[in-house]
């Protein structure tokens, strides 16, 4: 699954294959820092949440009373099968020669472009980017919900953001703002090769997550952006300004997150970091995330005049 690299008294990790568990909540059947094999059931009861990785800057997360499975995990070749419940997969990298593979009931989706998807109750609504029926190749863009649970349809739908997409949201924002304090502790250690830390994962105990460092400079469909080590100051403080957040509209509960109001341990002086292989103590836990399907329910004030 994963290649161990050792360096000094760092440890980090380079990603071979998808399905590494990054973060549990609640009751599920797996465990953070595991691997999930191809046609391993990965399910979430009542008060569970599970955040997957799939290829670089990609995270499969599941709500509550949830089943999945990956049938595919290769990192060019991964195909996600969705048995029960919901669940968002923020998408990286893919496209319509490489794209990501999801099926769910008799749906048969790939996805073709960097975005924000939600699927539940055998829909899928396209909260960012582009997705392709599998089966007669029609693409559709930003707002439209593609449902067969009672015959094949493709609607424009007035989306709402649901509690899984807030946490969804919340779960990137905290990850950016890690990523940049693993990246200022890796910038202020003395002697350390900082080109040697991209399209790595590091363990980062105070969020116990996984955290991504990128090859070079990278936003998530949420517009959070995740740092290299060379592009932060070599002196703590200042230099380097994580905005984000346009992937989600403003549901008007206060469950959007400020990047730069997260405490993900560390502090915004770039605190040494502590790297280990082991898996450490998650951070503080919300109400597990679900989501119904998005049609029919009140709209906010999310933009969907993207077309088909």
């Amino acid at each position: 699954m994963l290649v161990l690299m050792l360096q000094a008294t760092t440890q980090f990790l380079v990603s071979t294959k998808a399905g590494l568990v990054n973060y549990v909540q609640g009751s599920a059947t797996v465990k953070p820092a595991t691997s999930v094999t191809p046609g391993q059931i990965v399910q979430t009861r009542q008060d569970g949440a599970v955040e997957i990785l799939l290829n670089p800057g990609s995270y499969l997360r599941m709500g509550e009373n949830s089943k999945v499975v990956l049938d595919k995990v290769e990192l060019y070749d991964i195909a996600v099968r969705i048995l029960e419940g919901s669940m968002v997969i923020t998408a990286n990298g893919f496209d319509k020669d490489l794209p990501l593979q999801v099926a769910s009931g008799n749906l048969r989706m790939e996805i073709i472009k960097d975005g924000i998807y939600l699927f539940a109750d055998g829909k899928v609504v396209v909260v960012d980017g582009r997705i392709r029926d599998g089966g007669n190749g029609l693409v559709y863009g930003k707002g439209y919900m593609i449902s067969d649970d009672k015959g094949y349809r493709a609607q424009k739908v007035k989306t709402f953001t649901t509690a899984l997409e807030l946490w969804s949201q919340k779960r990137d924002a905290d990850i950016a703002q890690a990523n940049l304090n693993v990246a200022r502790s890796l910038r202020q250690t003395p002697n350390l090769p900082i080109s040697s830390f991209l399209d790595v994962w590091f363990w980062y105990p105070a969020l116990g997550s996984f955290i991504y460092l990128p090859g070079r400079g990278y936003r998530s469909p949420y517009g959070y952006r995740y740092a290299t080590a060379g592009e932060v100051p070599s002196y703590g403080g200042g230099g380097f300004s994580n905005g984000g957040g346009g992937g989600l509209s403003n549901a008007g509960n206060g469950g959007n997150s400020n990047p730069g109001n997260v405490n993900a341990g560390g502090g915004g002086g770039g605190a040494p970091v502590s790297f280990s292989t082991g898996v450490g103590a998650a951070a503080s836990s919300s109400p597990a995330p679900s989501a119904g399907a998005q049609g029919g329910a009140p709209p906010t004030n999310r933009n969907t005049n993207a077309g088909r």
